[in-house]
């Protein structure tokens, strides 16, 4: 079917569905970028999306969903690309089932950890970033300061391809958490995250223990990061280093926020590649806007 035609019957049904009792929503994250691999300057939407989500109280329990599409402000990819799309049961006092498309709990486990999510993501370094199909959550509700999240992913061909769990502990300025994939897209990963909050500053560590058929054996990696906050502008840096994605793969970046509005900010970002294979080295120069809606 043509790429447009489905976009459009797509925002058709969105907007329908937003009549209802339902909260549409997005993220405009466009920015103007220079790599050295490529030497030339492009406008790139990093991750900018559309979605509608909402609930309905059901007497007993409460019916949720959300249908979340990746949408190509540049012009220069798939028109739309399905994010997190699921339906499910939220019954008060025992938790949340549902069923979709879903981030895993190991990639939801590091909570709001990656600084530069969307534009220089950890995937690139790390493994255990999986969004997969055929999937069934639970979720607990908040038990005092912990929180748990397991899935199980169903292939439509009878087979399991893995499950994926995790427990997160927020209390004040801090957030922690462990998680574990096993066998999910072949791969098998455990992860912690700590995050601290020390007023305008925030500090964050990720340890990454990685197992593929591609790593033949168990791979550790690492992120470590920090945040200023000064006004309305926010300074960041993050490092990340780890062989399983690249061969004596790290990266660092380096990036500023400026706030223009409550959901409004310019941003730069400088970030440096390196690997063993030293034809796969970049840097990474981009200036965008992200908008949240």
């Amino acid at each position: 079917m043509n790429k447009t035609l489905i976009a459009l019957a797509t925002s058709m049904a969105l907007v329908s569905v937003t009549q209802a009792d339902s909260k549409f929503y997005g993220k405009m994250n466009v920015a103007t970028a220079y790599e050295s691999e490529s030497e030339v300057f492009a406008v790139e939407s990093n991750a900018s999306r559309l979605g509608v989500k909402g609930s309905e109280d059901l007497s007993s329990s409460k019916i949720i969903y959300q249908a979340e599409y990746e949408i190509d402000v540049d012009g220069d990819g798939d028109v739309l690309k399905q994010r997190n799309t699921y339906i499910g049961l939220a019954y008060k006092g025992m938790g949340t089932v549902k069923m979709g498309i879903m981030d895993t709990p190991l990639k939801t486990s590091q909570g709001k950890f990656d600084l530069f999510n969307d534009v220089i993501d950890i995937k690139k370094v790390l493994g255990g970033e999986n969004r997969r199909p055929n999937t069934v959550n639970y979720t607990t509700e908040k038990m005092g300061n912990l929180k748990s999240s397991v899935s199980v992913i169903l292939p439509e061909d009878g087979s399991s391809e893995g499950i994926s769990a995790n427990v997160t502990y927020k209390m004040g300025n801090i957030y922690a958490s462990v998680a574990v994939d096993n066998n999910v897209t072949g791969e098998t990963t455990q992860r912690a995250t700590a995050i601290y909050n020390l007023g305008d500053i925030k500090v964050g560590a990720l340890i990454n223990n990685f197992n593929s058929s591609a790593t033949n054996g168990d791979e550790l990696g690492f992120a470590v990061n920090a945040s200023m906050k000064m006004g309305m502008n926010t300074l960041k840096a993050q490092y990340e280093s780890g062989e399983q994605k690249e061969a004596g793969a790290s990266s660092l970046s380096l990036g500023a926020d400026h706030k223009l509005a409550k959901a409004t900010k310019a941003y730069f970002v400088f970030s440096q590649f390196a690997a063993d294979d030293a034809t796969k080295e970049k840097t990474i120069l981009a200036v965008g806007l992200e908008h949240k809606f």
